[in-house]
């Protein structure tokens, strides 16, 4: 057999082609997958902290009726935080869960025409352990725009709530360029 032989002989042709498109179809299939469980991650994400957000904004009946909040109130956040995630998903490492909350609060207006918005109080509070640094797509303190006023003629406080998890996601590992790529999921609500 000669070399010319081996260019025109198309014996093998079709079981090579269907191997190679039999691992094109495996990869595309596999990160398909990979990239369905990351969105619904991402959806569950988008639950807790919509949840939490809720939970903190309820002073009233929940905090004793204080508006700023504390330390040991994100923390507990946090533990509810993991106890949701891991109803919904029994095999997620929470370990590395953190979460951030920012609370805006404003000097109320001097008289009832009174537009003005100045910042009496911006605190960020953490909670959780993780390699990577967990942060709101924008801080709460930019968003002055969202607080409306309300009945008795003050700007309403804010809350932003941010949950972050390591991602366990191929497709993300790989096209990502941050070191530890983190899913991430915030809302932002106004204090009742």
């Amino acid at each position: 057999m000669n070399v010319q032989n081996l260019w025109t002989d198309r014996k093998a042709a079709v079981a090579v082609e269907f191997v190679l498109i039999s691992i094109a179809l495996f990869l595309f299939l596999f990160f398909l997958s990979d990239l369905v469980l990351r969105q619904a991650m991402i959806g569950k994400l988008d639950r807790v902290s919509y949840s939490v957000s809720g939970v903190l904004r309820e002073r009233i009946q929940l905090f004793e009726g204080r508006e700023e909040l504390q330390q040991n109130d994100i923390d507990a956040a946090l533990g509810l935080a993991k106890r949701m995630l891991k109803d919904m998903t029994e095999s997620a490492d929470l370990s590395q869960l953190q979460m951030v909350v920012e609370e805006l609060h404003f000097d109320d207006p001097v008289r009832l025409g009174d537009t003005s918005k100045v910042i009496k109080i911006y605190k960020s509070w953490r909670s959780g352990s993780g390699k990577a640094q967990c942060s709101p797509p924008q801080p709460l303190n930019q968003l002055t725009q969202l607080t409306p006023k309300g009945s008795y003629g003050r700007w309403v406080p804010l809350y932003q709530v941010t949950v972050c998890l390591p991602t366990i996601s191929w497709f993300t590992r790989l096209t990502s360029t941050e070191q530890t790529p983190t899913m991430s999921s915030f809302a932002i609500v106004m204090l009742r």
